[in-house]
């Protein structure tokens, strides 16, 4: 899928942290990555020493800085105690996926675009990648079959579950609802009705005639 530089949604969800670990160093980001405290040379300029890791936003691995790091850990919000939540029963329905990440499932597709690229051709290093991957396509199964899907028939009612929603999520929420709610203006009368034109209704007379 194409991104976007000025898709929100697509900012919001690579602005998640990830760890990295400089496998050679970076030179001048120090204050950003260590803090005020990171040791400069003679020029003044902070650099990151080799091996060193740290959180830094999923977006900080565009561009060159990609080639020098990689990340180390899998970042909390895909942890096995939320997957293990999510599949409990009505898991989906109770898990709080806004304060695990409010956009969980656009950095649930970054993080694994980043993931397959340290990868590379590397079989080995794919396998927790792929495995990763299917946790999350299961997650999202569970979450759209127990949560959205049902969401869209319930139109003005006060239901907590949807301030369990992330962001996406709530934006399908919203349009379900806006949906429902147009099609009962017309179901019920409280909207305007498809009219046969004069022709149609002329030529059903002619023909009955």
């Amino acid at each position: 899928m194409r991104r976007d530089y000025y898709d929100i949604d697509d900012f919001l969800a690579r602005e998640h942290a990830v760890t990295v670990e400089f496998a050679w160093g970076a030179a001048t980001v120090g204050p950003e990555v260590i803090g005020p405290k990171a040791k400069k040379d003679s020029n003044g300029r902070a650099d990151v020493p080799k091996e060193h890791r740290a959180p830094v936003p999923l977006w900080w691995l565009d561009g060159e800085m990609a080639k020098d790091v990689y990340i180390c850990e899998t970042p909390a919000a895909f942890a096995d105690d939320v997957f293990a939540l999510l599949k409990a029963e009505d898991g989906a329905k109770i898990t709080n996926l806004r304060t695990t990440c409010e956009s969980y499932f656009g950095f649930a597709r970054a993080t694994l675009d980043a993931l397959e690229r340290d990868a590379g051709d590397d079989a080995e290093a794919m396998e927790p990648v792929i495995e990763l991957k299917e946790k999350i396509s299961d997650a999202l199964e569970r979450r759209w079959r127990e949560v959205l899907v049902d969401s869209i028939g319930r139109v003005g009612d006060d239901d907590k579950t949807e301030r369990l929603l992330s962001r996406e999520e709530r934006r399908i929420w919203d349009a379900g609802r806006m949906a429902q709610a147009e099609y009962e203006r017309w179901r019920y009368g409280r909207s305007g009705r498809v009219v046969a034109t004069k022709a149609v209704l002329d030529n059903k007379r002619q023909k009955r005639g």
